[in-house]
């Protein structure tokens, strides 16, 4: 792929992020002076000074030289001045790379505008139901499998909306059915994948029903799952349970909550069900409670071993900030 001399990567769904630096890099470095034509800089602190110095150096024996900028959205202001002179007029012969886990840009930022303006951002935030379930089918395809509409759906109920997850769930899926050409949903549920989902339900019951006791018993039951695997679990009940519930409030037909909600119908009684534990309210200021500790956890501002017990206690409203029924 032709590079460009810039590029502000940024985004919520860190695989996104990492795969658009990846195809970079491998276009970029190559040969045996790969390592010398690589800096990596951090935003946290930048000197915008070094940081143009080094991408102004011509590349030693190769095309390119690449600069990558991680942490950018951490790149104070006064810095970002001096990059934006840089980026209007970019050394040719460098890409310099910005990557950023920041959802939105700040538009006033002369960075940002610079940027914009030259055509060098690239959005990766995290993928709706659907835009996943058209990723799983293809990345079946790339890796020379097809995957039945019913299995992706079931893969992404278990996976959550990660895509990373989704991705390393396809994964072993693929590995566990062998020379088989197609998946179905029966290879997931023969794959052990979903062994966690009762537990996970147990804990979103839990937590619907404010039981703190229950719901730390159902959190220990999950104890040896990733916490990011755990939470994004949760969160995608919760949305799922959010989104029943307001077709409820309009009035679509119980036989219909499966398709309009894109549930399996065998499914869908249990989340009509569970809904009926929760205020919309309620789920609403549970899922930007869970967006918080996803943060916490991916940027590890709080202890791992913390984030999750203490986001049940508050779900639980044990603890400052839950928001009443």
């Amino acid at each position: 792929m032709p590079l460009k001399p810039v590029y502000y990567i940024y985004g919520t769904d860190g695989y996104l992020v990492e795969e658009s630096l990846a195809k970079i890099r491998k276009e970029a470095l190559s040969g045996p002076f790969a390592s010398m034509n690589f800096h990596a800089f951090e935003g946290k602190g930048l000197d915008a000074g070094e940081l143009v110095s080094t991408a102004s150096t011509l590349p030693a024996f190769a095309e390119w030289r690449l600069v990558v900028v991680k942490g950018a959205e951490a790149i104070k202001a006064a810095e970002e001045k001096r990059l934006a002179s840089y980026v209007a007029n970019p050394s040719p012969s460098t890409c310099l790379v910005f990557m950023s886990n920041a959802a939105k840009l700040e538009k006033g930022s002369e960075l940002v505008k610079a940027l914009e303006e030259k055509g060098y951002l690239k959005a990766c935030n995290r993928l709706r139901d659907a835009e996943l379930l058209k990723w799983i089918r293809d990345e079946s395809s790339r890796q020379g499998k097809s995957t039945s509409g019913e299995a992706a759906r079931r893969l992404l109920e278990i996976a959550g909306n990660s895509l990373r997850d989704v991705k390393g769930e396809l994964d072993k899926i693929i590995l566990f059915i062998g020379d088989k050409p197609a998946i179905d949903e029966k290879d997931i549920e023969e794959s052990g994948l979903e062994c966690g989902e009762e537990s996970v339900f147990g804990l979103s019951d839990a937590i619907g029903r404010k039981d703190l006791k229950e719901a730390m018993k159902a959190y220990r039951r999950l104890s040896d799952e990733e916490p990011i695997k755990v939470l994004g679990a949760v969160a995608r009940q919760m949305r799922t349970l959010l989104r029943v519930k307001a077709l409820l409030r309009k009035g679509t037909p119980a036989a219909r909550i499966a398709s309009v909600a894109g549930l399996f119908p065998r499914h869908a009684e249990d989340y009509v069900k569970r809904s009926r534990l929760f205020g919309e309210p309620e789920l609403k200021a549970a899922i930007l409670k869970l967006l918080a500790a996803d943060t916490d956890l991916k940027s590890g501002r709080a202890p791992s071993a913390t984030v999750l017990p203490r986001l049940i206690m508050e779900l639980c409203g044990k603890a400052p900030g839950i928001v009443a029924r």
